[in-house]
């Protein structure tokens, strides 16, 4: 739920700069949860364009973000078995007889 229609507009630039913020501090979900709730805000005249920089920021850093862990599963996944011992003590439940 957005932040309701009498929470001043500083205040919700506030909010959004600093979910924006925490999330370039490894907590990639909050860029999501930024957007999720705070873009009905842009259609606003007194916050719309302020806020919509730290939105698209948060939207190419989420994004970013998923490329980043889907390449490393993917890397991970397919040489697993290759990289041996580092493999299994990098890994958080280590698969049974192999």
């Amino acid at each position: 739920m957005p932040p309701s229609p009498k929470t001043p507009p500083q205040e919700i630039l506030s909010i959004c700069k600093k979910y924006f913020i925490i999330g370039c501090f490894f907590l990639p979900w909050l860029w999501v949860v930024n957007v999720v709730y705070m873009w009905p805000l842009i259609k606003r005249e007194d916050i719309g364009t302020q806020i919509k920089k730290y939105l698209y920021l948060s939207i190419f850093g989420a994004i970013l973000w998923l490329i980043i862990l889907t390449t490393w599963l993917s890397i991970f996944v397919t040489n697993r078995i290759e990289w041996g011992q580092f493999a299994d003590s990098i890994s958080v439940a280590i698969p049974k007889g192999v």
